[in-house]
C-alpha cells in the first residue's frame, strides 16, 4: 500500500483492547487498517454539518442523506474495498431492498394495485 507511515504509542491496555477487537472482527485484516478506517470514521463524524451537508447535496427527489455508524460505515467500506459493492450507495440501497422489499411487501403492493385497477374498471362501465 503506497502512503505516508506514522508511529502510534499505545498502552498495553489499548493494544490488548485492539487486538481483542481484530480477533472478533476478520473484516479488517490489520491494526493499520482498523485505524486508517476508524480515523476516516471519527474525522467524519466530527465534521461540522454544514460541511457534510455541501457534500452531500441530494440529486434526485428520492434521495436521503443518513448519518451511519461507524461501524457500519467501516464495515461497508471493507466490503467495497473486497469487491463486494461497487459504492456505499450500492450496500445502502441493497441492505434497504432486503430489508423493506420483502416477497411479502411485494405481494401486498401487487394486489392493492390489482384492487385498485379492478376498482377503475368498475367505475368505467
Amino acid at each position: 500500500m503506497d502512503g505516508e507511515r506514522i508511529s502510534l504509542r499505545l498502552e498495553q491496555e489499548d493494544l490488548r483492547m485492539l487486538d481483542g477487537f481484530l480477533e472478533e472482527h476478520p473484516e479488517f485484516s490489520n491494526r493499520s487498517h482498523l485505524a486508517r478506517l476508524a480515523i476516516r470514521a471519527f474525522i467524519e463524524q466530527n465534521e461540522a454539518p454544514e460541511d457534510i451537508a455541501a457534500a452531500r447535496q441530494p440529486s434526485k427527489g428520492n434521495a436521503v442523506t443518513v448519518e451511519v455508524p461507524a461501524l457500519a460505515y467501516m464495515t461497508i467500506e471493507s466490503f467495497i474495498r473486497a469487491g463486494v459493492y461497487n459504492s456505499m450507495e450500492d450496500a445502502v440501497v441493497e441492505c434497504l431492498r432486503e430489508r423493506f422489499i420483502t416477497k411479502e411487501a411485494k405481494d401486498r403492493i401487487l394486489q392493492q394495485q390489482a384492487e385498485s385497477i379492478r376498482g377503475v374498471e368498475l367505475l368505467d362501465r
